[in-house]
């Protein structure tokens, strides 16, 4: 069996993860100073845990770049609180 790696891509207003060149989810953000305005999560594949490995990637590369995040987005709210 093969297994296909998913690629994160970070643009200046998005997240994309993507898989063998097919979309299967995204981060839309806004950045203004030092804050990252989360706006939406979209997984467009369910049962695979796309949503999660996104916000994952949007922790991880808001701290390297010492963004603090502001969770608009339901799921991102509800992400930050189980990693508290």
């Amino acid at each position: 069996m093969i297994i296909a790696m998913i690629k994160m891509i970070v643009t200046d207003t998005e997240i994309l993860a993507t898989e063998e060149g097919k979309l299967l989810g995204k981060i839309e953000f806004t950045l203004v100073g030092n804050k990252m305005t989360i706006l939406h999560t979209y997984a467009y594949e369910s049962g695979r845990g796309i949503g999660t490995l996104l916000m994952g990637h949007a922790v991880k590369w808001a701290n390297e770049n010492n963004y603090t995040i502001i969770p608009v987005c339901s799921f991102a709210q509800k992400y930050l609180k189980k990693i508290e």
